[in-house]
């Protein structure tokens, strides 16, 4: 521990964990660090550390580290602050040189506990307490890190580490090697960007195969601003929309708040994935049977109804006046009767669900008495014995479970889940967790200098990449009228050289004769580059937008939606990464809000969705990795048989 009062709670904190080997603190004056003798300086060491934490100054961390390096230190913890993150990416760089081989938490890093094995470099208090097994928690926040170890929910948490500017160790190497810890049962993740995308789906599918769940936490997802102003899809995208792909792709469940993080880690660490989403709530009110449907609403839980044969054995326990549905309030007149509440249970629990949740407020304070919710909790574990089912106790309110209620329901093999709204995110996210594996997705590079290529010249490379387009040509004014007449009506007219021709005015579509094409021409924006004449397609069930671009450092991002000129207006897309299969286009395309247009909603004709998949896979397959930044087919209409792009921006990086 090098450096003055942060390596003086470090000491602390490593002692106080029980931490048995060698601890040696360095310091040029002090006589000692928590009561640890000081070494003058790092030539001083009797022997090289495994692991040394910096609290020293920028500038004297670079020194420690080089030092540090050319002895052969097995890593290190660089505190100090100052580099990167405040503009001073030359130090930061300095620092990397300086380390060679040497692997470093940070630099701006508050550093790590690993309860497992007594270390804890971390220069303040954490809450945290050894366990046999328990989950890990990686941070990019120093000081949400320090607020997640003080959790009073129940978490086992075994690991707590902090990457600060993964200079050097990412996110994804942390994640690498705590997949190496046996003892770590699940992974959470807050985070504000990947640092190694192709990395991550490495290790996001090594965590699969072993069934250790991962679970993230992304912050900064509000809108930048698009790279590419001219699309629609750039100012639907945002930065967030990449790595919500990404955590798709990978089987990493996205929850939104640190309380949603750690019941959602508290049910996988108890309990592992679950094998789907079907749910049955019991609770004694109606009130509360209420509010797990409402709020089940925003999650992609299921709560079916019960199957004629199971509410006749469901029914054989209870009253004539309780009646049997999906959520179920079973009601109070067994109340207290744990016979008789694990018979109902029992019955309940017998039947096809992924996992049964008891919703159970009990009184938390010392002078009230919680016998009778002691009986509901044990009737739902004799039920979950005796059927081998999967069951949850549920607070709607976070302070009416006490620590002494949630222990004894684990130590019954129930998980006690923390908040209505928490545990049912968590449910929805145990579902998700590791439901696939996918191959790994296309690297990207950022693009440099770009262009736009005209409509006409973008239609010619679609069509040889295999997307359907529309026949026509590009005509002149004086040449207009001939070139319709030789397309054939009804056509479409749009004046060359403009990124978005409804709102100029340049573009007529269904233009059924000569005179009504002549009216378009007139009232259309002069241009020296022509126009673009072409046959209007009339087989149309819906309109779609389909594009694919660059979304550094992430991935190739494909973008699926409502298409037209009101694309933004409903922003109702799905987004990808590549590669894609046809069954991956049609199943984001099954998630839109939109998806009813495309299979005969309100008696009119399906489209052909299949048509519509093969065009998305051509367009990404013949695009990724080329020097193309974007393209976007904004509509592609889909008919009964079919699928054609009619309007396409294509953006190309200038080589």
């Amino acid at each position: 521990m090098v450096g003055g009062a942060p390596a003086e709670r470090v000491v602390a904190q490593c002692r106080k964990l029980g931490f048995e080997g060698p601890i040696w603190p360095v310091h040029p004056s002090r006589p000692d660090l928590a009561g640890v003798p000081c070494l003058a300086s790092l030539d001083d060491l009797p022997d090289v550390p495994d692991a040394v934490f910096l609290g020293v100054n920028r500038h004297a961390t670079v020194q420690a580290v080089r030092q540090l390096a050319t002895m052969g230190a097995g890593g290190a913890v660089c505190y100090g602050s100052g580099f990167a993150e405040s503009g001073e990416a030359a130090l930061q760089q300095d620092l990397l040189e300086a380390a060679g081989e040497l692997p470093l938490f940070g630099p701006n890093c508050y550093g790590f506990v690993n309860t497992f094995d007594r270390v804890a470099l971390w220069p303040d208090e954490h809450g945290m307490v050894r366990h046999d097994r328990a989950a890990a928690i990686v941070s990019q926040s120093g000081n949400v890190a320090v607020n997640l170890t003080f959790q009073q929910r129940g978490l086992r948490l075994g690991h707590m580490v902090t990457v600060g500017n993964q200079a050097s160790v990412g996110t994804e190497d942390v994640i690498d090697a705590l997949l190496d810890d046996e003892r770590v049962t699940a992974i959470g993740l807050f985070l504000e960007a990947v640092k190694d995308p192709q990395r991550f789906a490495t290790v996001a599918a090594r965590a699969v195969l072993q069934r250790v769940p991962l679970v993230a936490l992304q912050t900064g997802r509000s809108a930048a601003g698009a790279a590419i102003a001219t699309s629609h899809t750039g100012s639907m995208a945002g930065r967030a929309a990449a790595y919500d792909a990404l955590f798709e792709r990978t089987g990493v469940p996205q929850v939104h708040t640190p309380s949603e993080l750690l019941e959602t880690l508290k049910l996988v660490d108890r309990g592992g994935r679950m094998r789907g989403r079907r749910v049955v709530s019991l609770s004694c009110s109606g009130g509360e049977a209420s509010l797990v449907a409402d709020r089940s609403e925003a999650t992609r839980l299921h709560f079916e109804p019960f199957a004629p044969e199971h509410v006749a054995r469901i029914e054989r326990t209870l009253t004539e006046l309780v009646t049997v549905s999906n959520p179920f309030d079973y009601h109070t007149f067994m109340w207290g009767d744990r016979a008789a509440m694990s018979a109902a249970f029992t019955a309940v629990m017998d039947g096809p669900q992924d996992v049964t949740m008891l919703v159970l407020d009990a009184p938390p304070s010392p002078d009230n008495d919680p016998s009778s919710w002691y009986v509901a909790a044990e009737a739902l574990a004799d039920a979950a014995d005796a059927t081998g089912g999967r069951a949850v106790l549920v607070a709607t309110m976070a302070e009416c479970l006490n620590e002494r209620f949630r222990d004894h329901v684990a130590g019954r093999g129930l998980v006690p889940l923390l908040g209505l709204g928490e545990a049912l995110v968590a449910l929805d996210a145990a579902a998700h967790v590791g439901a696939q594996v996918s191959p790994p997705h296309a690297p990207v590079t950022s693009p440099g200098a770009t262009r736009l290529i005209d409509e006409a010249s973008a239609k010619s490379r679609l069509r040889g990449l295999g997307v359907a387009v529309p026949d026509g040509g590009i005509a002149l004014r004086d040449d207009v009228l001939a070139t319709a007449e030789a397309i054939g009506y009804p056509v479409t007219l749009k004046a060359l050289g403009l990124a978005h021709k409804s709102e100029a005015g340049a573009v007529k579509v269904g233009i059924e004769d000569a005179e009504l094409v002549s009216a378009a021409l007139w009232n259309m924006p002069a241009t020296e580059l022509g126009y673009l004449v072409e046959s209007t397609v009339t087989d149309v069930v819906a309109e779609v937008l389909v594009a694919v671009r660059r979304d550094p450092p992430v991935g190739w991002l494909v973008t699926l939606g409502f298409g037209g000129v009101h694309t933004e207006l409903w922003n109702d897309v799905v987004h990808l990464l590549a590669p894609v299969s046809e069954e991956q286009v049609i199943d984001a395309l099954g998630r839109l809000r939109s998806a009813r247009l495309l299979h005969g909603y309100r008696g009119r004709p399906a489209a052909d969705v299949a048509a519509l998949a093969r065009l998305v896979v051509a367009l990404t397959e013949g695009v990724v990795g080329t020097d193309v930044v974007e393209v976007e087919l904004n509509p592609v209409l889909v008919g009964r048989r079919g699928a054609t792009a009619v309007d396409a921006l294509w953006i190309e990086e200038v080589s």
